[in-house]
């Protein structure tokens, strides 16, 4: 996009190099002194309304729509924007996300309505501790050691709940598999760089994360509440038909946690629950856990795509939610927890397996999802997509 702008405003010879914390500009004039600038990023947030409108503005800018001060203007207008959605709703639909994505893996309604009780709480004190400028290591380990101290006094006051189901719920809208995903599509797409640096700072999250559940394991059975096994596997209760729409609204509800347009909260959802009907017909097929993601990624990629397109955003806006229920988080919280609580070499040895296999969940799911765009390059190209923009420039 960058080079495409730049490209469009009579700007020849520009390098651009991006990181995930930095950005930088070099441009050499003929004739001229080089010039040079540098962005680095010291905050984020999730906002695919902004996102969306920036890529849109792109567009309008390539095809020679735009002046430059239009363009500048229309630039100052998208920053000063308010999000779409205020913080109580972003927070209610977090919740939903987990509750429905913990039914989806097999959580019964009573463990389901306990995450999203635990994860609305989790969410409250992670924002805060965000505003205060504390440091994400321990922001996650306040939220995991919040959501299991909460699910293991359920379970110690004879609540008929199951704490790792709570506690799977409750983590869901922390875990960082998205950003794993995104770090595996950045090797994929040449950028080894940026791969790596999000790979430290999801490992730097996991290990917040799995602090502070340990933290609340050991000052539970400080107490006298015990639980065998936190980290126990789930397994699918609902038919097909219940899934189906278990995934359509998880995806909706990620989808305005993400922050995007109205517009886009439906479709999301759409192809969020056409991904998971080709997901499952790949394991009725009997193709196993760690090929059936690859064709779930590639539906949500190819479609996420066209949807995204034709509805003027990039198509990370549709597939990012879209593809949060494929995501192994309860499996790597369950390969770091064995390695964590128990120093045996079973249970070791059982926690790298799950670490594996979670990996090669997540690698499958990042390469569906980029071979799905690349697939559809060639039928999108009517859409007057940014990639074909820059590639014109160029």
């Amino acid at each position: 996009s960058i080079i495409a702008v730049t490209a469009a405003f009579g700007m020849k010879n520009t390098d651009v190099d991006i990181t995930n914390q930095s950005i930088s500009l070099n441009w050499a004039p003929e004739g001229k002194i080089p010039y040079s600038r540098v962005r680095v990023v010291r905050s984020w947030s999730s906002n695919f309304q902004a996102l969306s409108a920036v890529h849109r503005l792109v567009t309008d800018i390539t095809a020679g729509r735009l002046t430059r001060g239009e363009a500048e203007a229309q630039l100052d207008e998208i920053t000063r924007q308010p999000k779409p959605y205020p913080r109580w709703i972003v927070t209610l639909c977090g919740a939903l996300f987990a509750s429905f994505f913990a039914s989806f893996l097999g959580a019964p309604i009573l463990d389901a309505l306990a995450g999203f009780a635990a994860t609305i709480l989790v969410i409250w004190v992670v924002r805060q501790l965000t505003a205060w400028r504390v440091p994400e290591f321990f922001t996650l380990a306040a939220g995991g050691f919040i959501v299991s101290a909460f699910a293991m006094i359920a379970f110690g006051l004879d609540a008929n709940i199951t704490p790792s189901m709570v506690t799977a719920g409750g983590l869901m809208i922390l875990l960082p598999s998205v950003r794993i995903v995104g770090a595996i599509q950045d090797a994929i797409n040449g950028f080894p760089i940026t791969a790596a640096g999000r790979l430290v700072s999801v490992t730097i999250a996991f290990a917040g994360m799995t602090s502070g559940i340990m933290a609340a394991v050991v000052g539970s059975e400080m107490v006298g509440i015990y639980q065998t096994e936190l980290a126990q596997g789930l397994t699918r209760i609902y038919p097909a038909p219940v899934l189906i729409l278990l995934v359509f609204l998880a995806c909706c509800a990620a989808a305005i946690v993400e922050q995007t347009r109205p517009l886009l909260i439906l479709p999301t959802g759409v192809v969020g629950a056409l991904g998971f009907c080709a997901l499952y017909l790949g394991e009725l097929i009997g193709l196993g856990d760690r090929f059936t993601p690859v064709i779930g990624g590639l539906i949500v990629g190819a479609l996420g795509r066209v949807v995204a397109l034709r509805l003027g955003a990039p198509q990370l806006v549709v597939a990012v939610p879209a593809m949060m229920f494929m995501l192994p988080g309860l499996m790597i919280f369950r390969g770091m927890y064995q390695l964590a609580i128990d120093n045996t070499v079973a249970s070791m040895m059982g926690g790298l397996f799950e670490l594996f296999n979670a990996l090669i969940i997540i690698m499958a799911i990042a390469a569906g999802i980029v071979l799905g765009d690349v697939v559809m390059r060639p039928l999108t190209a009517e859409l007057q997509s940014n990639e074909r923009s820059r590639a014109r420039r160029r």
